[in-house]
């Protein structure tokens, strides 16, 4: 499984220890160029400083020109060389032939495959010569090196530790908020508090929190469309059970094709009312909507009457497009033949026999307008609102629907950024229902 605190491991312990390594090696090559000016200093001042006493012991005079004996553990660090008229009158290591010094001050010498540091100084007739081996620098440097690399390896333990245990303490908001939500039985949305957690965790719960509401909304909504649908169905099966039992029991075969009529009846009724449930579920505001694309409103409505005209003319319905303006909106054909249908089986439901019913497409300053017009009775003004909500039918309708058709019209009109008006038709009579779509655009959502 896949650890932040091991990722935030992985990467803050390399670039720490990485941190301390730069640190170390300038630090390292700022003591280098030191440690060589310092080494240079005291060959300098050996050179200036000592002298051989008739004993041949080599000794450093003093400000106080008191000699005192050089030190013989400093014998293995230099050489010391007394030469005089280019003869080497005394050496501390007899072994090791070195040329002799063709001028005063620091210089480099190479015998074989060693370097030699050498500083000369002149008193009288005698050169005093200090050299110490290029090998001794780099053993001082190699130690110089070991104690400023030691500290960065010997704290990377440490601090691991300290790491481990702060990501740790970082990581508990989110440990905080996973026990919360674990804790939780699946009918609590309530939004997680955000008031005191880090700015860095705060975006991850204001989406959490985001996305419970929307869950919250969504759980209420198909509540309410569970009692509604569970409502409205109890009615047809009901009545479907009931002329069914009166069917078996009747005895005069008039009876009994009476009961048969109300249960065909009512097997349409009810055919018709879950389609509408099964089509309002489809087109739920969460829903994901299906890609859109131009299309030409006037050819679908052309199509959609085609379908209808045979249910309208059984009916003595005149149902035609009276306005087929040249108009094209971006939209789902599926959903907007959705559309269309129900407004056009809604007129023909409600509108009565021998009903005119217009389809009409035309362009105006609003915008894109659909439009159909029947000369029913209508809906009255104060229900014109109301009759968009599931289920509701109106006080004055006789026809056999299922309250949802207007629903399903405006569900979708509002998923294309239209608006839906409801008013009287041109003479007063009827009912005008119009889809505004206020652009040649598609979707305003």
């Amino acid at each position: 499984m896949s650890s932040l605190r091991r990722r935030l491991l992985l990467w803050l312990l390399p670039a720490t220890f990485l941190a301390g390594l730069l640190a170390s090696i300038g630090t390292y090559w700022g003591a280098v160029i030191e440690l060589d000016d310092l080494l240079n200093d005291q060959m300098r001042y050996l050179a200036e400083h000592i002298n051989v006493d008739p004993g041949e012991r080599v000794v450093l005079t003093g400000t106080g020109n008191k000699p005192s004996p050089l030190r013989d553990d400093n014998a293995d660090e230099v050489l010391l060389q007394v030469w005089s008229a280019g003869a080497l009158s005394f050496t501390t290591d007899s072994a090791l032939a070195l040329p002799p010094p063709q001028q005063t001050g620091l210089s480099d010498i190479q015998v074989g495959d060693q370097t030699w540091h050498t500083f000369v100084s002149q008193r009288g007739n005698k050169f005093f010569r200090v050299a110490q081996a290029q090998n001794r620098r780099w053993e001082e440097l190699a130690g110089l090196a070991v104690h400023l690399l030691w500290p960065v390896v010997s704290l990377i333990p440490l601090l691991a530790l300290f790491l481990w245990f702060g990501i740790s303490y970082g990581l508990k908001p989110l440990r905080t908020v996973a026990t919360e939500l674990s804790e939780r039985n699946v009918n609590s949305l309530q939004p997680i508090a955000s008031k005191e957690l880090p700015g860095e965790v705060k975006p991850l719960v204001d989406a959490l929190n985001d996305l419970l509401g929307r869950l919250a909304n969504a759980f209420t909504m198909q509540k309410h469309f569970i009692a509604d649908a569970a409502h409205e169905l109890r009615t047809p099966v009901t009545a479907i059970s009931i002329h069914v039992e009166l069917a078996q029991r009747a005895t005069e075969e008039e009876d009994r094709q009476v009961s048969l009529s109300e249960v065909q009846s009512g097997v349409t009724r009810l055919t018709h009312l879950t389609q509408q449930l099964l089509t309002l579920a489809r087109l739920e505001p969460d829903a994901q909507l299906p890609a859109m694309r131009n299309i030409e409103l006037s050819a679908l409505c052309k199509s959609v009457i085609t379908d209808q005209i045979r249910r309208a003319e059984a009916s003595g319905i005149d149902l035609g497009l009276s306005e087929h303006a040249a108009s094209s909106i971006s939209g789902d054909p599926e959903t907007l033949r959705i559309l269309l249908n129900n407004l056009i089986d809604n007129a023909i439901r409600y509108a009565g026999a021998h009903a005119k019913i217009d389809v009409a497409v035309r362009d105006t300053d609003q915008g894109v307008v659909l439009e159909v017009c029947d000369n029913g009775p209508g809906i009255n003004a104060p229900e014109r609102e109301r009759v968009l909500e599931r289920f509701y039918r109106g006080n004055n309708q006789t026809g056999s629907g299922s309250g949802l058709g207007l629903s399903i019209v405006k569900t979708i009109a509002e998923q294309h950024g239209a608006q839906v008006v409801l008013d009287a038709a041109l003479n007063g009579l009827g009912l005008r229902v119009q889809i505004i779509f206020p652009s040649r655009s598609g979707v305003w959502r």
